[in-house]
């Protein structure tokens, strides 16, 4: 049987959650509307809208807001979105798997 790798795993647990949160604090660092946010973001603007007004639940993305550990990551990557840059949702995941300490086989 093939398992799925580490990256497999947790991007599907938490892909969804990092981006929703990068996008809330896009809107509310940046004042960026819902929609210029999900664009840069690569999401849907009802997404966003579903989630600010509690009509949708995302996996995780309590557990991300609640670390300030893993708020700040996300800042980081929220100044550098603003200014143009790409960045790597790789780099991202290693991140945050470092802050919540998931190790191969967790």
């Amino acid at each position: 049987m093939l398992r799925k790798s580490l990256c497999e795993t947790f991007i599907k647990r938490y892909s969804t959650a990092i981006r929703i949160a990068i996008a809330l604090d896009l809107i509310k660092r940046y004042n960026l509307s819902q929609f210029q946010s999900a664009k840069l973001i690569g999401i849907p603007q009802p997404l966003i809208n579903y989630v600010l007004q509690g009509r949708r639940k995302v996996r995780g993305l309590e557990k991300i807001l609640n670390n300030s550990e893993i708020y700040n990551i996300l800042k980081e990557v929220s100044d550098k979105i603003i200014r143009g840059e790409e960045v790597d949702l790789c780099e991202v995941c290693m991140k945050v798997r470092n802050v919540l300490n998931i190790e191969k086989g967790s």
